[in-house]
C-alpha cells in the first residue's frame, strides 16, 4: 500500500501549559471507503495512532490487519492515520525551527491536536480509535477527554502509565542525549547523531526478546552489522524531538483519572490487546490491570518473539479477535 501524506494547517494551537503556537501543520493520510451522512459528515472513520518512532505511514506496517477484507476492513471503514504532535512531519521542535523553545507538551495536547484534524476532515464522531504503544496512551486519553466521540476503542501494547523500568530506559535515553557535548542545551547546529545512536540503542535492545536476538543473528558480526544499519535509520530523528516526546510519554499517568468511585470513565466498547513477551508493557502490570479498570472490556494476549515490537510485526495474531470485536457493532 502506497500512502501519501496530506496536510491541514492550523492558525494557532494552545497547549495545556497555556502557551500558544501559530501557523501549525498536521500530517496525515487516509484510505478506505468513506461513508458520509446527509450533511457530509464522515460516519465510519477509524483513527489509527502510531507508536514512539512512527508517523502517518506506520499504519502501512499493519497491512495484514487493516485493509480490504482484513480484520479492520477498509471496504467498511475509513482509516485516518496522522503523525503525532512532536514528531517530524507534523508540528515539532525540529519542523518549527524552535528547537528547545518549543513548548513542552503532554499526551493530552497530542489528542487535542488530532481533534483539530477531525474538525478539518468533517468528522464529528468516530467509529473507533486504535493505538499501539504510545498511540495506545493517546487512544486512552481520547476515550477520557472525548468519551462520546467514538464507539470503539482498541489500545494495543500499552497501559495506564509508563512503568518504572520504562521510565528508567527512556529517561536514560534522554539523559544520554542531553549530556552529550554536541547537544548544547538543544541549540545544536548539527544533530548530535552519536548521542542519538547510543540513546536509542537502549530502547531497541529492551524492546525485543532475548530469543529474538539469539535466533535472528547467528554471529556477533551479524548482530553488530544490524546495529550499524539501525543507527543509520536513527539519523533521520531529531534530538529535541526525542527528548520532548520522551517527556510527554513518561509523564503520562491515568491511574487516578480512568475511574471514579470504582466506575470506569471510558464509555467506548473496548478491546485491550497485549503481548505475552512485552518487556515495556508486561501484561501483568499493564495489559491486565488496564482491562480490569475498563468496565466490560475484552482482552486478548498473544506471544511474540519480537517482544514489544510484536504490536506491529505480529499483530496478525490478534486479527480474529479484532474482527470478532468489530463484527459485534
Amino acid at each position: 500500500m502506497e500512502l501519501q501524506p496530506q496536510y491541514i494547517h492550523l492558525e494557532s494551537f494552545q497547549f495545556e501549559s497555556g502557551e500558544i503556537l501559530k501557523d501549525l501543520k498536521i500530517e496525515y493520510t487516509t484510505f478506505g471507503r468513506k461513508i458520509s451522512d446527509d450533511e457530509g459528515n464522515i460516519t465510519n472513520g477509524i483513527l489509527y495512532l502510531h507508536g514512539w518512532s512512527g508517523s502517518y505511514s506506520s499504519v502501512g506496517n499493519v497491512g495484514k490487519v487493516i485493509g480490504p477484507g482484513k480484520a479492520v476492513d477498509t471496504n467498511r471503514f475509513f482509516i485516518i492515520s496522522p503523525t503525532a504532535l512532536g514528531s517530524s512531519g507534523s508540528t515539532s521542535p525540529s519542523t518549527t525551527g524552535l528547537g528547545p523553545e518549543f513548548p513542552l507538551y503532554t499526551v493530552k495536547d497530542m489528542v487535542k491536536y488530532h481533534m483539530k484534524l477531525m474538525g478539518g476532515l468533517g468528522i464529528k464522531h468516530l467509529k473507533g480509535v486504535i493505538g499501539t504503544s504510545m498511540g495506545g496512551f493517546q487512544a486512552l486519553q481520547w476515550a477520557l477527554d472525548y468519551p462520546d466521540f467514538m464507539d470503539l476503542l482498541i489500545p494495543i501494547a500499552t497501559g495506564l502509565k509508563s512503568g518504572r523500568q520504562m521510565n528508567g530506559a527512556y529517561g536514560l535515553m534522554s539523559r544520554i542525549i542531553r549530556e552529550d557535548p554536541g547537544y548544547q542545551d538543544g541549540n545544536y547546529a548539527h544533530n548530535p547523531l552519536k548521542a542519538l545512536e547510543r540513546g536509542s540503542t537502549i530502547g531497541f535492545l529492551w524492546s525485543m526478546t532475548p530469543e529474538y536476538f539469539e535466533e535472528e543473528f547467528k554471529t556477533d558480526a551479524e548482530f553488530w552489522g544490524a546495529m550499524d544499519e539501525r543507527n543509520q535509520e536513527i539519523a533521520a530523528l531529531d534530538a529535541n524531538d526525542i527528548i520532548w516526546r520522551n517527556r510527554a510519554m513518561l509523564d503520562f499517568n491515568l491511574e487516578d483519572q480512568i475511574s471514579e468511585n470504582n466506575t470506569s470513565q471510558i464509555r467506548a466498547k473496548t478491546l485491550v490487546i497485549g503481548i505475552e513477551n512485552d518487556q515495556i508493557f508486561p501484561p501483568s502490570i499493564s495489559t491486565i490491570p488496564l482491562a480490569e479498570t475498563i468496565e466490560d472490556s475484552q482482552i486478548f494476549i498473544y506471544p511474540s518473539i519480537f517482544g514489544h515490537y510484536g504490536c506491529v510485526r505480529d499483530l496478525e495474531l490478534a486479527k480474529d479477535s479484532i474482527a470478532a470485536f468489530l463484527e459485534t457493532e
